[in-house]
This record gives structure tokens, C-alpha cells and sequence, in this order.
């Protein structure tokens, strides 16, 4: 994360470490696990800051409900977190049949990847915008949704350097038979912990805790994925590789 907000290219972060691309490329997927020291130094290189903090103890038992939600279809797992009136599987469907270029951010898109936290009551569906469709998605998406109040188009959110950033790495999601396009989890993370919002650094913890979920749980059948007691056992087989 700190690499793509610097711009950097692995190669070009590993130029500055004195260390080969490979190196950051194994890092970033996994495969090997820096020091801590080594995770400041790589921080630094890239011309920021590393800010620790304490977390809730509520966050501890994100993880079972991460792979619960991932169980579940990308418009269930917004329906499951969804308590007021606001039908956000509905705006998102109109997002995906209008036309407009448009990539969904904020907590709509972490409900999507699967999140678990509760979406708030006056939240919006957030979207970032092509420069060149905004008018067309003021027209059709804003315009015929129930609750135009509620959905919000955005030029840049914060950390971002708009569009065509976030687009290099968003994703298809099926939506009831619509297709949006889903910023990834590590440029929501970006934009989170960027952001002065009251609840941007919950968000980030979130976003982050899922991130590592969706990267390391093993691929499994589907009758598997939709049972909460397997997804609770993969949970705890997961957690027990991490404390040996």
C-alpha cells in the first residue's frame, strides 16, 4: 500500500532498498514476511509515515464474521449489513445496467468484498466517476434512484489521484444480474486511512483485516462457503497456523 501511494513501481521501491524487485514482489504476495524493522524501512523509502494504534477488543472476532460474509453472494453481503430503508443492491443494480463508467467506493465496497462491518444508517453508495460521464451518471443514476440523497458522486477521494487510478486494479462484482465495478481492497484501505472521517480509521482496520482473510483463506466448494460452521472451522484452522 505504501508503494502504490508513492506511485513506485516494485522495481523502483526495491531500487530504493538496495533490494531486487523479487524481493518486493514476495512481500507483497505473501510468500515471505519482512521484520518489522525492514516494513519501517520500506515505509520510510517510500516517503511516509508508519502510525500504530490500538485496536477495540470487538475487532478480535472480525474473523468469523469475515468468512461468513464471504459465504455470501456480493448483493447478499450488503443486504446482511444493510438496517435502514436505503436499498443499496437496487442503486448498485442501476449503477451497473445506466452505462456509465463509474467504480464504487467507501462502505458499500466493503460490503462487497465481504466486510463485516454493519453499514451506516445514513451512509451513501459512494461512486468515483469518469471526468467524461459525470453528467450521463447525474442523469440516469442520481436521477432515478429512490433515494438520490443517498448516492454521491466523488471527482478524487482522499489519497487518490482520481479515476484512472483506482481503475487499474477495481474489479467486476455481479450484482442480481448487474456488473459494477468495485475499487480494490488495498486502494479502499488507501483512501481510508487518508481520510479525516470520524470513522475512516475503523474502516481501514476493516478493510485491512479482510484483505488479509480474502488473500490467505483456502478456496473451498460451494456448499462449503455457504455453511457458517465451515467457514467458522476454516476461521479457527487459519488463526492456529498463526500462533504456532
Amino acid at each position: 500500500m505504501a508503494r502504490r501511494r508513492a506511485g513506485l513501481t516494485q522495481q523502483q521501491l526495491g531500487q530504493r532498498l538496495g533490494a531486487p524487485q523479487v524481493t518486493v514482489a514476495r512481500w507483497e504476495s505473501g510468500t515471505t514476511e519482512p521484520k518489522f524493522q525492514r516494513v519501517q524501512e520500506v515505509v520510510a523509502a517510500c516517503g511516509l509515515d508508519l502510525t500504530l494504534g490500538f485496536a477495540t477488543a470487538d475487532e478480535g472476532s472480525w474473523t468469523s464474521l469475515i468468512y461468513e460474509q464471504l459465504g455470501r453472494e456480493p448483493a447478499e453481503r450488503v443486504r446482511h449489513l444493510t438496517y435502514d430503508r436505503f436499498d443499496r443492491v437496487a442503486a448498485l443494480k442501476l449503477v451497473g445496467t445506466v452505462g456509465a463508467r463509474a467504480i464504487v467506493v467507501g462502505e458499500v465496497a466493503g460490503a462487497l468484498h465481504g466486510w463485516p462491518l454493519i453499514l451506516s444508517d445514513q451512509g451513501t453508495l459512494d461512486l468515483l466517476v469518469h471526468p467524461e460521464d459525470r453528467e450521463l451518471a447525474t442523469e440516469t443514476i442520481v436521477a432515478a434512484a429512490v433515494n438520490p440523497d443517498r448516492v454521491r458522486l466523488l471527482d478524487a477521494p482522499a489519497g487518490t489521484r482520481g479515476f484512472a487510478d483506482l481503475a487499474r486494479a477495481a474489479s467486476e462484482v455481479a450484482v442480481d444480474g448487474a456488473t459494477v465495478e468495485v475499487a480494490a481492497l488495498v486502494d479502499l484501505m488507501r483512501i481510508a486511512l487518508t481520510d479525516r472521517g470520524p470513522y475512516s480509521q475503523r474502516f481501514a482496520l476493516a478493510l485491512d483485516a479482510t484483505l488479509q482473510l480474502t488473500a490467505r483463506a483456502p478456496t473451498s466448494t460451494k456448499d462449503e462457503s455457504q455453511s457458517t460452521q465451515g467457514a467458522r472451522a476454516r476461521a479457527d484452522a487459519w488463526l492456529a497456523t498463526q500462533t504456532r
